[in-house]
């Protein structure tokens, strides 16, 4: 059992590494922004597409990478999604033009796009029930520590190797994790449970979206990932051009939202716990606060008291965070789980989509303002927290209401 338990634990190592560098590679975009807008001339609207056009693709593939980590086995679709995102992250330092910038960004979130429901997949083989929403809020804190490492490392890098240099640089990162997946990552309990699997049918997908519990869960996600992205989003844009910081300034400041974020991230598995049966509290007061901070944070009225409340924000959207991917492990069977949290992550990328862009129109609309994008941002971060208030609490949810419900659906006609 130690021996499986430290298996465990490296299993999980890899996941999270893998986790940080798609995070990273993904993030990069909005620091990188600065110079490749100025190298291109784009306007407000065309960064914010430039942006938007990853997450465009990787709110599309959600479902079918979903659907295909249940009939294929997440070890596949893990080794298949990082190297091909890395590939293109690569492919990003090659970009001539602004349409060849935004191809290549939406392939690249193509194929980023089923790495999230094939972590969630190969957590709930490799861990025990009990475990596993521990175990996600553990995997999903690696957003906030690639968040970490992006905001030390690459102002400077960007200044040292160039934007192109520095994603040629994280590509090659991302192939080395993906050999060790390949070489490390293997099913520890497919072979003791192969009699019980089931193939999942085209019917445990709608069943899924049936459910008013999913719903309720991708609406929350939906709601605040506006507000979050549209946030990190622009952030550094508008503390370089209104607050006159310098990039590097920026991405050392961003330190501190982000250390909020992944200790939240980090707790928000163990506090969901101790809110078992009251979820829908759970979601509304850290909805609530979360916005009253990002309020408090867009207008502050200088640039210590708008990294104070951003901060402060950040700790309540990790709470919300990890619970939105650890809830599915208590409510799915794990046949369905890669479905689950594909369609969980589809709410999430139709936010982080519409948000750059939106902004971008925004201000180019008030003629460079950022007050509408911000009042923006604020109404999606209060709507997050009336969204929480449609989701039903653990001890309302009937026995065959949810994951019995899944289980049935699955089972071989």
């Amino acid at each position: 059992m130690a021996v499986q338990g430290d298996n465990r634990k490296f299993i999980l190592s890899l996941l999270f590494v893998g986790y940080m560098v798609s995070y990273m590679d993904r993030l990069v975009m909005t620091l990188a922004v600065v110079p490749i807008g100025q190298e291109f001339n784009l306007s407000p609207a065309a960064t914010g597409t430039v942006i938007s056009a990853f997450f465009l693709a990787y709110a599309i593939m959600q479902i079918p990478a979903g659907w295909l980590t249940d009939q294929l086995g997440y070890r596949r679709v893990i080794i298949f999604s990082i190297v091909l995102w890395s590939l293109f992250t690569v492919f990003t330092g090659f970009a001539w033009s602004f349409t060849a910038l935004i191809v290549i960004r939406f392939l690249f979130g193509i194929m980023e796009g089923g790495y999230p429901a094939a972590c969630a997949k190969a957590i709930a083989e490799y861990f025990p029930q009990k475990e596993r929403g521990k175990a996600q809020s553990i995997l999903m804190s690696s957003n906030s520590f690639g968040g970490l490492i992006t905001g030390v490392l690459v102002p400077t890098l960007l200044i040292w190797l160039g934007w192109r240099n520095l994603f040629f640089a994280l590509g090659a990162a991302g192939v080395i994790i993906g050999v060790l997946l390949w070489k490390y990552i293997r099913s520890p309990i497919q072979l003791e449970e192969a009699k019980e699997q089931q193939p999942v049918n085209k019917d445990s997908m709608l069943s899924l979206l049936k459910i008013r519990q999913t719903w309720a869960l991708v609406l929350t996600w939906f709601s605040i990932s506006i507000a979050s992205w549209g946030t990190s989003s622009w952030l550094p844009m508008y503390m370089v051009t209104e607050r006159h910081l310098d990039l590097v300034s920026a991405g050392l400041l961003g330190l501190l939202p982000t250390t909020a974020a992944t200790l939240g991230t980090a707790a928000g598995g163990w506090l969901l716990v101790r809110f078992s049966g009251r979820e829908k509290m759970y979601f509304l007061m850290n909805g609530l606060f979360y916005t009253v901070f990002l309020f408090l944070a867009l207008f502050a009225p200088n640039v210590g008291m708008v990294f104070t409340y951003l901060t402060l924000s950040s700790i309540f959207y990790g709470f919300v965070f990890s619970a939105v991917y650890a809830l599915p492990h208590k409510l799915f069977d794990k046949s369905v789980i890669g479905s689950a949290i594909g369609i969980m992550n589809l709410g999430s990328m139709i936010g982080g989509f519409i948000a750059p862009i939106m902004m971008g129109v925004l201000i180019s609309a008030l003629k460079g303002s950022y007050d509408g994008a911000f009042w923006f941002l604020i109404a999606a971060g209060l709507s997050s927290a009336l969204f929480g208030l449609t989701i039903r609490n653990s001890n309302h949810v009937s026995h065959g209401d949810v994951a019995d419900q899944i289980q049935s659906n699955v089972k071989v006609k």
